[in-house]
């Protein structure tokens, strides 16, 4: 019933993201009805840039030399995708916890963070040398493998008993996970020319977003619907977890046909991967830029599992303790998980816009300061499914929109382009090592304090990148994006 409520905001996102709505009709002309790269290098259109060179634009947003439509449509799919399973596995861990496991509410939190901190140790230790690998052979296999390794994951999940299983699914998704975001990391940094990086990264916004709403709606209102068809509990979780496998797997071949083969830049496939990783680690220590980058990674993916695991647990908890059954109250955590998510998706085409026409970092400096206030905003706030938390979440949504998208343009801007992927590495590694801190600090303050205290934290961490973020700005002065590339 929320899908058919929203269906006409969803419509208008897609058309305010323009490109990301055509995603649909082109993918099915390329992998249904077989169209060939040259058929569709024909239907593109074309910008000039110096000295009359040619490049590819999928709208208003001009691609790099040898980036195709095709492409950059099945980039946007894969970020659809990449977003939207990866952040259903977190927002229906709660409902593993309690059907599964049979586990009180009081022991929710520390599980919870025992999963994240577990499942963060991983793909901290895997982003640095798939973004290095990925320099190497490309960032095409590792995505697709990842899809499909994240299949395998969904499977598995449904099917654990105890903590311990549920511990080592995580472990086992983890590196699926690694692969698909950091690949969409990359890429979204390879394909636009530096002009246009805005607004490809609002293109990609409004389809994460579009992806995490329709799967935590999707995927969360599947076990009641399931259960009104007459199974149980347990069968409803297992069928709504193999629903997403189909999905995963059917993603994985979509990658492998459509993205770009190879990589931009000189080959570096006989590089050694700790020759490439220390690389990586030279050309941030160099920039000023790239360490505030960096540094605001740390947070913006940190505030990535405040909204996805201590929300929707808290939600969860608020609706059961008025009253809600188990599904009812997920279905209710999953409309607000929606509404800020769908907060998210309208405002990244505004900051697209932003982060195309003024200095990057400037734009982080203005992210991070929008953060701060709408994370302890929401911390403070007495119930997480109110009608009166409707303003918070919407702030709350924008908030994370900017701060991620500041951070992924002031690297694709900053990051040298033989060594994109190593960079986007570190810059991935900084986010895993937030999420981790986070993760484990947020799961004692919302055992030991409040719902809403890991909310409060990030709050503060958020100011204190602004404050970073400011002082490097005002030393360095303003560095606008690269207009004449080509």
């Amino acid at each position: 019933m929320l899908l058919h409520s929203l269906r006409g905001d969803l419509r208008g996102a897609s058309v305010i993201a323009g490109t990301a709505g055509t995603a649909g009709t082109a993918i099915l002309h390329a992998f249904v009805l077989g169209d060939s790269d040259a058929a569709l290098d024909r239907r593109k259109a074309r910008v000039t840039g110096a000295g009359g060179a040619t490049f590819a634009r999928l709208g208003p947003i001009a691609l790099s030399a040898g980036v195709t439509r095709r492409n950059a449509l099945t980039y946007l799919y894969a970020a659809f995708f990449t977003i939207g399973l990866v952040a259903v596995v977190t927002f229906m861990q709660p409902y593993l916890l309690a059907n599964n496991l049979g586990m009180s509410i009081d022991e929710e939190g520390r599980a919870s963070s025992i999963l994240q901190v577990s499942y963060e140790i991983v793909v901290m230790l895997a982003v640095g040398p798939l973004g290095a690998l990925a320099d190497r052979i490309g960032r095409r296999p590792i995505y697709a493998l990842g899809f499909a390794w994240i299949g395998i994951a969904f499977m598995l999940f449904p099917l654990v008993e105890t903590l311990d299983q549920l511990v080592l699914c995580r472990v086992f998704f983890a590196v699926g996970s690694a692969s698909v975001t950091s690949m969409m990391s990359i890429v979204l940094a390879d394909y636009p020319l530096d002009r246009s990086r805005g607004m490809l990264l609002a293109a990609s916004g409004v389809c994460n977003g579009l992806g995490a709403i329709t799967m935590v709606l999707l995927l969360s209102q599947l076990p009641g619907f399931f259960g009104d068809m007459g199974y149980d509990a347990l069968e409803s979780g297992r069928m709504t977890y193999w629903f997403g496998t189909g999905l995963a797997l059917i993603s994985a071949v979509v990658v492998y046909r459509g993205l770009q083969a190879g990589k931009p830049g000189q080959a570096r496939d006989k590089v050694p991967l700790l020759r490439l990783l220390a690389d990586g680690v030279a050309a941030a220590r160099q920039n000023p830029r790239l360490l505030v980058a960096c540094s605001e990674a740390f947070v913006a993916r940190g505030d990535l599992v405040v909204v996805n695991t201590f929300f929707a647990l808290w939600a969860r908890q608020a609706g059961v303790a008025d009253g809600m059954t188990l599904e009812d109250a997920v279905a209710a955590a999953g409309k607000f998980a929606a509404l800020i998510s769908l907060a998210n998706l309208l405002f990244a085409p505004v900051w697209g816009f932003v982060l195309d026409r003024f200095d990057r970092l400037s734009a982080l400096v203005a992210a991070m300061a929008i953060a701060s206030v709408a994370y302890v905003w929401v911390g403070f706030s007495p119930d997480p499914i109110a009608a009166a938390f409707i303003p918070v979440a919407i702030m709350l949504g924008m908030g994370e929109g900017a701060a991620i998208l500041s951070g992924a343009a002031v690297i694709g801007q900053e990051a040298p382009q033989d060594i994109r992927g190593s960079v986007i590495g570190l810059f991935n590694f900084c986010g895993s090592v937030g999420i981790l801190v986070i993760a484990g600090v947020g799961g004692i303050l919302f055992d030991a304090w409040m719902p809403g205290a890991p909310f409060v934290f990030v709050g503060f961490v958020n100011f204190s990148i602004f404050i970073f973020a400011l002082t490097v700005r005002l030393r360095t002065g303003p560095r606008g994006p690269q207009l004449n590339e080509g």
